[in-house]
């Protein structure tokens, strides 16, 4: 006897299901990336002075681009809890006994992944240039002003990386300064001692850098390692401040990842003219999309290893989903580094991992929904299990 149950209580009470575990994930998953980020962040505030509210939006303009990463791994992570929690509480075998299969479950799920990648795509197109380059103009911002009140007259300043910068006087209100004495460590190796009779703060907006500018002076070098020695006299010598390690302004990757797609496809027509290299602009365009497209194929891959699993946790479910992550961003580094080596085109580094994986989960997909024994997965699902069973046996233990 079949019982019939409406698909749209069915389809509300998976959403619900599936709702907490994606909010969770995010915030988990968020706040694990934004961690090592943070610290450094907060040393801005507990050792160079700069205000609290100044680093929190620096962290509001790096979530976009945090955001765009973790938005598909929620949503696998909120598929396999689910699909877990159906199958611990009998509701998938009640399902199948009613003559549901799971295909006629799908459309719950799938409005996950179609709603995971919409807010990636916004995050990707529109929101992550923006605040990429909302980020380095705040720290631009921070290093100039940073710069311009702590180099003080006749006090060894140590706030820049690398840096004791010394100045004898500072005339008046304005930049300019004499007598600057300089100890450079940023290469371990070979430290130098630079010398300037005359000194000035430049900012350049356009490059986003902040210069100390020396005048007649010289520089002293003593390997570590030899008795060599070595001086070098200059008229003008430029030197970049960095307020910390976050403020580089020296990598391109960073300047394409502030760039709309319109701006960033531009400037692949201006290089094939050229005839330059453009595999790092071609990479950057295609993880734009590449990314947001992975909530699709990861929920692809998680359907079937949720409704496959008979006994499932929470617990459980998460560390399957660190496991279908690894292997993504497995073939997404292994892809991305033959794309830049020239083996692979960029559009096909770049999707391999979505490629491999859903061809995987079309397939686990249609052998689960058969109820087909598959031994791979078996074995996935085992080691899953040994792992989960030791995480546990570790955690009683403390």
């Amino acid at each position: 006897m079949h019982i019939a149950i409406p698909k749209r209580t069915l389809y509300t009470h998976i959403i619900k299901e599936l709702m907490s575990p994606f909010i969770l994930g995010l915030l988990i998953f968020t706040f694990i990336l934004l961690t090592n980020r943070i610290l450094k962040l907060m040393d801005l505030v507990v050792n160079k002075g700069v205000g609290l509210v100044e680093v929190v939006k620096l962290i509001i303009f790096l979530l976009p681009s945090f955001l765009m990463l973790t938005i598909p791994m929620s949503v696998l992570l909120a598929i396999l809890i689910t699909l877990g929690r159906l199958s611990a509480d009998g509701e998938l075998i009640a399902m199948k006994a009613s003559g549901i299969s799971l295909y006629q479950i799908l459309a719950p799920f799938m409005a996950l992944c179609l709603t995971g990648f919409l807010l990636a795509n916004m995050l990707s197109l529109l929101l992550l240039p923006q605040g990429n380059g909302a980020f380095r103009r705040q720290l631009f911002s921070l290093s100039k002003r940073h710069s311009e009140a702590n180099l003080q007259e006749r006090i060894f300043n140590d706030d820049f990386e690398g840096l004791i910068i010394y100045i004898n006087e500072i005339p008046g209100q304005g930049k300019h300064m004499k007598g600057i004495v300089i100890s450079d460590k940023r290469e371990s190796e070979i430290p130098s001692l630079i010398i300037g009779e005359e000194g000035m703060i430049i900012s350049d907006q356009n490059e986003m850098k902040v210069t100390l500018r020396l005048f007649n002076g010289s520089i002293h070098r003593a390997a570590k390692e030899s008795r060599a020695y070595q001086r070098a006299v200059f008229k003008t010598y430029d030197m970049n401040l960095q307020l910390s390690s976050e403020d580089s302004e020296g990598d391109v990757a960073i300047k394409y990842s502030e760039q709309s797609i319109a701006a960033l496809l531009n400037l692949l027509t201006d290089r094939s003219k050229e005839g330059k290299s453009s595999v790092k602009i071609q990479t950057e365009i295609h993880k734009r999309f590449a990314f947001p497209f992975a909530c699709v194929v990861l929920g692809l891959v998680g359907i079937p290893f949720g409704a496959y699993r008979r006994k499932g946790t929470r617990s459980y479910g998460f560390v399957l989903c660190i496991i279908i992550l690894f292997l993504y961003y497995l073939f997404l580094n292994f892809g991305e580094t033959l794309a830049k080596r020239g083996v692979l085109y960029p559009a096909l580094g770049i999707w391999l991992p979505n490629i491999i994986l859903g061809v995987m989960g079309s397939y686990l997909l249609s052998a689960v929904s058969r109820e087909k024994p598959i031994p791979g997965l078996t074995w996935i699902d085992e080691t899953a299990t040994r792992l989960f069973t030791i995480m546990q046996k570790r955690f009683n233990r403390r």
